[in-house]
């Protein structure tokens, strides 16, 4: 049998997928009662009064309950994530106490926050009745830009954050020199959004025997939802149990905690009844967490050649009225930094600010990009000022394959040091320029250019660390049917976890691969886990999935031991495609004929009877991963853009991505993968923006505002994988998530300014077309 790791085998999930016949949050809502927010038009004002009387009188409503009410009920909701103690003591690392609730209480912070939930038979009714909800505001100071928020005397947004800093940290190496050759820039990228295909939604059951809460969520995190949800609801995590079902897409949005699911969740207790809400898009633009929006203001030193003396940045990021993972959204602005480069000293510091703006969370990359441009885009500068190309700078001081693994000289925010582990990271950069050099631009010119267009092309370079810790947890059952049942704690939101899971798990298992199936995560199946963000799941959870069936396949050589005597002892047995066996004998024992007789000494044991255990697991092991820091990869990419001279409107027309990478799982969605990350690379570059007024108040409020880049948008990509097996785990992966979109804001623009030959230098996106736009 061959092994399947490695190959691109067909998608499991994408059969029902294309039939229609996904099980998606919004399908499995049935008859629950729905619920809809009464949201503040104010982005910061005082709650004088709640009024819910001509509410509670519409026809369908079964209950309103306002932020005072509900404050009663739970508390308020917690950061997620701080990074590791070693690294806020090498860094200075210091956060803000940050205390969220579900619904306002005593004040709004940002356009869309909750003042008021109602309950009603069916979601019109609701949000009918929601207009009905009577609400006093007393207008407040608010700042609505990072400028305003750190001034003097500025009204602070949260209680204990003094001066609007809610996370501050310095990372630094050695001592800056002052010369001899000094550039400097201010780069800046706008507050952009996930905005995946399906929005968020959370049904909640309440179950009467055993007191408990079912919450569905469409999430990345399950175990994380539940572990902030009882936390704030002081619940026992056995109150709890948190699933998810087809996820449309998350990209990060939905890797974090929502005042919606705290909610769902003491509705069902407090009704006893299930429970639901599903998001409309509305909804999503103004209230569900955006990302980005950063400033970056950087130095670097050179010598005369053109070689990297020292690296300064100063960002700021603006998270709006709070962030769950602020500590890591912050730490990934500093780390991720210096890039694939020689940087032999540093001083990186960052600070992340709160301000009456949508809150927001990780997106695809989570401070990645943002710090990969402000690096990319200086160099490109320095290039200029020293008569180099941005090729030769970049060769002069990547790190070759005698340099690595490299020593960076800094923690990264798991605590451990900073150690790229990859082969040659100057191979990427000439293997993207001979990519470059394929690309035949005279045709290109001839072919697809338009009238007053110019071509441009532009190069980026980036370093990640993915496979963040600390723990992954796999699970794999052998089920009645002979089949198996593999489960993690990473949830999938359209990464093919069915197929690559399942890869791991029959290789390990040696059965073919339509005899695994691959679960929704789910708390109540395995009871711990991390999720899916930051480039982790095939690094962390693939390593727990493939430990899991190898000791599914001890666990099974001993129940053979017991069923069938001494002639079975387990350190003789061997196993191969066609079953289990022994070398000095002919019998065989495949997995169906063990289930068979597993699953009659059950029922024999019962009495009889099958009730209730017919399907239940017969044996199962689970593992928990551990990695001891995470694993890094790298790429260098470039653009090929055309440029209107006269309208300044920029078409990406080839896009070509060298990464080193691990071992592939299944080289299908690995490429798969880039290509989503430069599609919203793309759209990040060109389009995508949340603006708001000088009051707070959002102008980007329908996807008429808030542009995505469509098909016509995508180029034609040329992708490379350098395959380099990690040694930090054993299956030898490396993540890709977001190789894809790290560089591509920085490709793009750089491509950009070649096409108006050198006489722009783009510092912020999306890319302004009035800047490009020939003068006249």
């Amino acid at each position: 049998m061959r092994r399947l790791v490695g190959t691109s085998v067909a998608r499991r999930e994408d059969p029902r997928l294309l039939r229609g016949e996904g099980a998606f949050l919004a399908d499995l809502v049935g008859d629950a009662l729905q619920f809809a927010f009464v949201r503040s038009p104010r982005a910061s004002a005082s709650i004088v009064r709640v009024d819910a009387a001509k509410a509670l009188a519409s026809p369908g409503v079964v209950t309103v309950l306002d932020g005072r009410t509900f404050a009663r009920m739970a508390g308020p909701l917690l950061p997620i994530y701080l990074p590791d103690p070693r690294f806020a003591e090498a860094t200075g690392f210091q956060t803000a106490p940050l205390r969220v609730d579900a619904i306002a209480v005593d004040r709004v912070r940002y356009v869309g926050e909750p003042v008021a939930v109602v309950v009603a038979t069916d979601r019109y009714l609701a949000e009918d009745a929601a207009e009905r909800v009577e609400v006093e505001y007393r207008d407040l100071p608010g700042v609505y830009t990072v400028a305003d928020a750190l001034a003097e005397g500025a009204p602070p947004v949260r209680p204990g954050c003094e001066g609007n800093v809610a996370a501050s940290l310095r990372l630094a190496k050695g001592t800056v020199p002052e010369g001899p050759v000094v550039v400097e820039g201010t780069y800046r990228v706008g507050r952009h959004s996930g905005v995946p295909l399906e929005t968020r939604g959370v049904i909640a059951d309440f179950d009467i025997e055993s007191m408990s809460v079912h919450l569905i969520t469409s999430s990345q995190i399950p175990h994380h939802v539940r572990t902030a949800l009882c936390k704030a609801l002081g619940w026992p995590r056995s109150d709890l149990r948190v699933s998810v079902p087809d996820v449309g897409g998350g990209f990060g949005t939905k890797a974090n905690i929502y005042g919606e699911e705290l909610v769902a969740c003491v509705l069902a207790r407090y009704l006893r009844r299930r429970v639901a809400w599903v998001e409309d898009r509305a909804e999503h633009l103004v209230a569900t967490a955006h990302s980005r929006d950063r400033r970056h203001s950087n130095r670097l030193v050179l010598n005369y050649d053109g070689r990297i003396l020292g690296y300064t940045d100063d960002f700021v990021v603006d998270i709006g009225a709070h962030n769950f993972w602020l500590g890591g959204v912050t730490a990934n602005g500093a780390i991720h930094g210096l890039g694939p480069y020689r940087v032999p000293s540093f001083d990186i510091t960052g600070r992340a600010v709160l301000t009456n703006k949508t809150p927001t969370t990780q997106y695809r990359g989570a401070g990645r990009p943002e710090a990969c441009f402000a690096m990319e885009r200086l160099l490109d500068r320095a290039a200029s000022v020293l008569g180099l190309s941005p090729v030769e700078i970049r060769r002069r001081n990547v790190i070759g394959a005698g340099e690595l693994p490299y020593r960076v000289g800094a923690t990264y925010h798991d605590g451990q040091p900073i150690v790229y582990d990859g082969g040659d990271y100057r191979e990427l950069l000439d293997r993207c320029v001979a990519e470059v050099e394929r690309v035949d631009l005279d045709a290109l010119s001839r072919e697809e250019l338009r009238e007053g267009e110019r071509l441009g092309t532009g190069y980026a370079m980036f370093t990640e660390g993915t496979g963040l810790g600390p723990f992954e947890v796999g699970r794999v059952a052998l089920l009645p049917s002979g089949g198996f049942e593999v489960s993690s704690g990473a949830s999938s939101s359209g990464q093919g976890h069915e197929t690559t899971l399942a890869q791991v798990a029959a290789d390990e298992l040696r059965v073919p691969l339509e005899a695994v199936e691959v679960t929704h995560a789910d708390t109540g199946i395995t009871g711990e886990g991390i999720g899916s963000y930051a480039s982790r799941s095939a690094a962390n959870a693939g390593p727990a999935v493939a430990a899991a069936a190898a000791g599914l396949v001890d666990e099974a050589k001993r129940e053979l031991a017991r069923l069938y005597g001494d002639h079975w002892r387990t350190d003789e047995v061997r196993l191969n495609e066609f079953g289990f066996y022994h070398p000095d004998s002919d019998t065989k024992v495949t997995w169906q004929e063990l289930a068979l007789a597993l699953a009659e000494e059950r029922q024999d044991a019962a009495g009889g009877s099958t009730a209730g255990s017919a399907g239940a697991p017969l044996i199962e092991r689970e593992h928990t991963w551990r990695p001891r820091t995470v694993t890094w990869t790298a790429g260098a990419h470039a653009a090929v853009v055309a440029l209107d001279e006269d309208t300044g409107l920029v078409r990406v027309l080839r896009y070509i991505a060298v990464d080193e990478g691990g071992r592939s799982l299944h080289p299908s969605i690995v490429k798969g993968q880039v290509m989503g990350g430069v599609a919203q690379a793309v759209g990040g570059a060109l389009f995508e923006r949340f603006e708001f007024d000088p009051s707070g108040q959002p102008l980007t409020t329908t996807l008429m505002d808030y542009l995505l880049p469509s098909t016509t948008d995508v180029p034609r990509m040329r992708l490379a994988h350098v395959e380099v097996p990690s040694g930090m785990n054993p299956l030898g992966v490396r993540g890709v998530g977001e190789s894809g979109i790290i560089p591509g804001y920085a490709a793009i623009a750089s491509a950009a300014d070649d096409a108006t030959g050198g006489r722009t230098h783009m510092d912020g996106t999306p890319l302004d077309p009035s800047v490009l736009r020939r003068p006249r």
